[in-house]
């Protein structure tokens, strides 16, 4: 297992070189559509040469046979100046099918964010002002607004999203506190000392952000299920600079279910519950 101290690390490669996989078997056709021809070159030196064969030759013909020879040449040098033309046209528009996509996703991504953070930062400003007796409550809606929050932006249908709180003592346990998504609270205790538990804290530790597209391929060392049925993770710290409190993970049943969620996204929410919890 490789892990760094990037925003999120996958199993022995990155996120993004793990979800760009084999070229799609639709990816000739998408190149089709936006312009970009391979053959282009060579087809359109073909016809032009096709085209002064067919003159040269034509100046050497008499009657129907001469007629054909120009009309075809006339053909063949119309594709060899109109392909480039067309390809032009066809990369304009992909292009600008792109810019504008890319404006679409860029809103979505503001509405995303301010439906996101906008709950954060009441429970952040009544935390500020709340009393001692008021804090231990809104610390709690501050975790479920957390992990009910990542579970509906996730892109997975039954998703599982859980927080374990860190405790202190002689020795350090990982407990689940709350979950949301799919039905199912987590069941284990990360303890140290134990081998599960200890993975999960020497991970947690290193404020390191972990991600597994299967693991049947690639098991995880540690479970938060007695009997995990999930077959893709995603998991990390929720901590301050200078304080660990606990650990976010992300779960879902197929592989590959977790590659639409925004993993700057879920970071940026852990950083702001770690924020509420130290208030």
């Amino acid at each position: 297992m490789v892990t760094h101290n990037d925003p999120v690390v996958a199993v022995g490669e990155t996120i993004q070189n793990r979800l760009a996989g084999p070229v799609p078997p639709g990816a000739r056709a998408d190149d089709w559509r936006a312009g970009r021809w391979p053959w282009l070159i060579p087809a359109t030196a073909a016809c032009a040469t096709a085209a002064w064969v067919l003159g040269a030759l034509s100046g050497q013909a008499a009657g129907g046979a001469r007629v054909t020879m120009i009309a075809i040449g006339a053909v063949l040098t119309g594709i060899a100046v109109g392909m480039p033309l067309w390809q032009q046209r066809k990369a304009n528009q992909a292009r600008a099918d792109a810019v504008a996509a890319a404006q679409a996703a860029r809103a979505a991504m503001r509405i995303t964010l301010e439906d996101a953070l906008d709950p954060f930062v009441h429970v952040l400003g009544s935390l500020t002002t709340a009393k001692s007796a008021d804090k231990a409550r809104l610390r709690g809606a501050a975790v479920q607004l957390t992990v009910a929050t990542i579970a509906a932006l996730a892109g997975a249908e039954r998703v599982r999203v859980c927080f374990f709180e860190l405790e202190s003592g002689r020795s350090r346990r990982l407990r689940p506190e709350r979950f949301a998504g799919r039905a199912g609270a987590p069941t284990v205790v990360l303890t140290e000392g134990e081998p599960a538990g200890d993975a999960a804290l020497r991970m947690i530790d290193r404020r390191a952000w972990t991600f597994i597209d299967d693991t049947r391929r690639e098991p995880l060392p540690f479970s938060w299920d007695g009997n995990p049925e999930y077959r893709t993770v995603l998991l990390g710290p929720v901590a301050t600079p200078d304080q660990l409190i606990g650990m976010l993970t992300l779960d879902a049943l197929h592989p590959g279910e977790l590659a639409g969620a925004d993993p700057t996204l879920v970071r940026l929410l852990a950083d702001l519950l770690a924020t509420a919890l130290h208030m």
